[in-house]
């Protein structure tokens, strides 16, 4: 979006969460014996967090978010997240990468990856890992995100938060080895 390689509207962002992303709130549609062996949607069309997604894309692309879709789904795995982000743009996966390492040049704990990320690569750790695919003559931009949504999603995001706050290295705490395998 920065650089301006995909168009900012009709973005269509299809998450697949682990279970403890919805919560520990005892409700028995969390439970295993309806979790396994099932996908389920949720959020459609107002999903919490589609008026932040919304207000990035416009803030890094200078133009509108109109036409986001943004469906999460609970699938049967207990952590990670994985964002799977299609997108209109005639960027090359070469040209896409490279922005990526030039937007993220510096942040200590975003990895840019040649393949597609998997959500194990960023079990019990506070990394993010993203990569692309493209077909220009397609006008086709894949973007995939994968995160430990127990890490980066919740508790490590808070600690990297807390310790720019409190004027520590960014890091303090959270450069922990993913814990998989």
């Amino acid at each position: 979006l920065a650089d301006r390689l995909i168009e900012p509207g009709n973005i269509v962002i299809d998450v697949k969460t682990g279970i403890s992303g919805a919560g520990r709130g005892g409700d028995s549609k969390f439970g295993y014996a309806e979790s396994n062996e099932n996908l389920v949607p949720y959020g459609l069309l107002r999903h919490t967090h589609m008026p932040e997604i919304a207000s990035t894309i416009e803030k890094l692309s200078g133009g509108s978010a109109a036409g986001l879709v943004f469906t999460p789904h609970l699938v049967p795995m207990t952590r990670g997240i994985l964002a799977t982000i299609y997108c209109r743009g005639r960027a090359t996966t070469a040209e896409c990468l490279d922005a990526a390492r030039r937007f993220y040049a510096g942040r200590a704990f975003v990895r840019v990856t040649d393949t597609p990320p998997q959500t194990k690569w960023a079990s019990g750790s506070n990394l993010t890992f993203v990569s692309y695919a493209a077909d220009p003559a397609r006008n086709l931009v894949i973007a995939l995100g994968v995160v430990d949504n127990l890490g980066k999603g919740a508790a490590g995001q808070a600690v990297q938060n807390a310790n720019l706050i409190c004027g520590l290295p960014e890091t303090a705490g959270l450069e922990g080895l993913p814990v998989w395998p």
